[in-house]
């Protein structure tokens, strides 16, 4: 299948280094809005027969390609899935699928207007340890409380202490640590527990605008969670899914590295498969069989999944008080 890869930041990096170990993947083409970033992207990924595009308009136009993963700033996802499903094209669209859910929708409607596949690039739920970890919670009985936790310190956040202002704390690039890092437990409880009874958030803001940290406590009628996440320090990122016989603790909860079964006596049995380093791999094959099967939905990263998710942090994001500029003009 021919791609073309919208976006060469570090994220589009590590899915081509991925997506070149399957024989389905053919990279066609990488989209910048400069000649000498593509070209610079494409340095660290010798292929001769790559074309570069300086604009999202130049992929639409051309027959040869198959389907876009989009990995622009967040600010952009919903124009260019929308650009590019119209034009006939399959979506890869890189987390989170858009701003809101207004611009959500606006994506998946384009997606069923047009008969193409659109698919949120939420790894984490193509992984083999995700398969092990849903087998696994019947290990724990009732389930009673979920803690996911990701605190990353950017390495950005030096810059913007001294004055600068990185993309990654702009509110007009729809950002924001609960976007940026708090979606992936977030996306991994609700597609274990499926979607919240009620939800209330508490943060703490940056003079930009958006969140630098926070916390997101979800109620369910007999169980609860809470979302820990920071892009202004730096946690162990354990992630715990406990019930009455006893606990899964899962490390690294992005990429489901490591998972153990904790029982309530102490005992510890190691649930995960060996960590492999391209695991951005999985999602990929899974999107190419899904669009080779013509179906115009994945069964793993539903269209209902996605809109969940994107309801919990929208109401999170009015309850911190985070605006994006994409909120007034979804």
């Amino acid at each position: 299948m021919n791609f073309v890869i919208v976006g060469t930041n570090f994220i589009s990096d590590t899915l081509l280094n991925a997506a070149n170990t399957l024989p389905v993947f053919n990279l066609y083409g990488v989209c910048s809005r400069k000649q000498s970033s593509g070209e610079a992207f494409l340095s660290n990924h010798p292929n001769t027969d790559v074309k570069i595009f300086t604009s999202v308009e130049q992929v639409c136009q051309d027959p040869n390609v198959d389907a876009v993963y989009i990995a622009a700033p967040n600010s952009l996802h919903k124009q260019y899935a929308v650009m590019c499903l119209e034009a006939g094209k399959h979506v890869l669209g890189e987390k989170p699928s858009a701003a809101n859910s207004q611009e959500l929708n606006a994506i998946l409607t384009a997606a069923k207007a047009n008969k193409r596949l659109y698919m949120e690039a939420m790894m984490t739920t193509h992984l083999p340890n995700f398969a092990r970890l849903k087998s696994a919670l019947e290990k724990i009985g009732t389930p009673r409380k979920f803690i996911g936790q990701y605190s990353q310190y950017s390495s950005r956040y030096d810059k913007y202490k001294n004055g600068e202002r990185p993309n990654t704390f702009l509110p007009e690039f729809a950002n924001g640590a609960l976007l940026d890092l708090g979606v992936y437990p977030l996306y991994l409880l609700i597609a274990l527990w499926g979607a919240p009874q009620r939800v209330s958030a508490s943060g703490v803001l940056l003079d930009t605008g958006v969140d630098g940290a926070g916390d997101v406590l979800l109620n369910y009628d007999d169980k609860q969670a809470v979302i820990s996440y920071s892009k202004i320090s730096q946690g162990d990122n354990i992630t715990e899914i406990q019930g009455e016989r006893g606990r899964l603790r899962i490390h690294a909860v992005s990429q489901l590295k490591h998972i153990e079964f904790v029982s309530n006596s102490g005992e510890v049995e190691v649930i995960s498969d060996e960590f492999d380093e391209h695991f951005m791999k999985y999602e990929v094959a899974h999107f190419i069989q899904t669009a080779n099967a013509k179906k115009l939905e994945s069964d793993v990263n539903t269209h209902k999944l996605a809109r969940d998710v994107m309801n919990v942090l929208d109401t999170a994001r009015k309850q911190l008080g985070v605006v994006y500029p994409n909120d007034t003009s979804a």
